[in-house]
């Protein structure tokens, strides 16, 4: 879809692009095809995708996969939507909702059951799912944290997004932010590809790319760990200017002493900053100082 074909569908539907919810829409088919590509979609999956908005990856998904749900929070875009179940009958459901208030995860553990909608004829396969979304930048942490935290977690999310978020979720020991230790103890995430400002209508100000999870089967983390580790990470980055041992006694209100030597067993310099340490450091120092919470 070109930009002309772009503004031709907006005239059709009475639509313009609400800059509240921070839409920008997507019209270089081939970054569509390689957001579609890197998702490695077959007929066997269900696919949540989050703010179909136009339409034109919604499109593509149904053409790929065996079912998909789309979530979209601007009810402008209902006409739209409408018009692709018409197309796509036996394999596309949407919803007008917030994907941060949407029960996704009980409709998706649900398909192990018989259903209505299987019932109907839609071609759900099991219960499992994956997430591709070209999702609105300013949610995108939310979005992730949401589907990293999930009891019932998505196998692969593919989504477009801003270049500096990307950077931040890949980045290493040094750059290291909550986010990303949150995107790398639950997945291995990589850049696919970037995006250019000029791929969008309107064009935003900022360059885009395309970021893939995979979901580890075994996080890194144990989820009865799960809440204490990241107490540990929330409260040192909460002073991330500051020297880990410092971070330390005065967010965790630990012991000088014992801090001291917690550090000197995982041999961590306590004048480290906490984006320095390494994902494995991290999660050695939850452990040690689970006692002391």
């Amino acid at each position: 879809m070109d930009i002309d074909q772009l503004k031709n569908l907006l005239r059709k539907f009475n639509l313009k692009p609400n800059f509240t919810y921070g839409q920008n829409f997507l019209v270089d088919d081939s970054v569509l095809e390689d957001i579609v590509d890197a998702a490695q979609i077959s007929s066997d999956d269900n696919i949540l995708e989050i703010g179909p908005g136009i339409g034109n990856l919604t499109r593509a998904l149904c053409e790929k996969a065996g079912f998909v749900l789309s979530i979209e929070k601007d009810s402008k875009f209902f006409p739209i939507l409408k018009s692709i179940k018409k197309d796509y009958k036996k394999n596309f459901r949407f919803e007008i909702a917030d994907a941060l208030e949407y029960d996704f995860q009980a409709f998706f553990y649900s398909l192990q059951m018989p259903s209505a909608d299987e019932r109907q004829g839609l071609k759900i396969k099991d219960k499992g799912y994956k997430v591709v979304a070209n999702i609105p930048y300013y949610i995108t942490g939310k979005i992730l944290q949401m589907l990293f935290n999930a009891k019932f977690k998505p196998s692969s999310i593919t989504i477009l997004t801003q270049k500096e978020v990307a950077e931040r979720v890949t980045a290493v020991p040094g750059d290291l932010s909550v986010l990303a230790i949150s995107a790398q103890i639950f997945s291995k995430p990589k850049i696919v590809r970037l995006a250019p400002a000029k791929s969008f209508f309107p064009v935003p100000k900022v360059d885009s790319a395309i970021l893939h999870f995979e979901l580890l089967q075994n996080p890194k983390v144990e989820p009865s760990q799960e809440k204490t580790f990241f107490k540990v990470v929330k409260a040192c980055f909460a002073g991330k200017r500051k020297q880990i041992h410092n971070t330390m006694v005065n967010n965790l209100h630990m012991d000088k002493h014992r801090v001291q030597e917690i550090l000197s067993e995982l041999k961590i310099n306590p004048a480290a900053r906490p984006q320095e340490l390494t994902i494995e450091q991290w999660i050695e120092l939850s452990k040690l100082i689970t006692d002391n919470l």
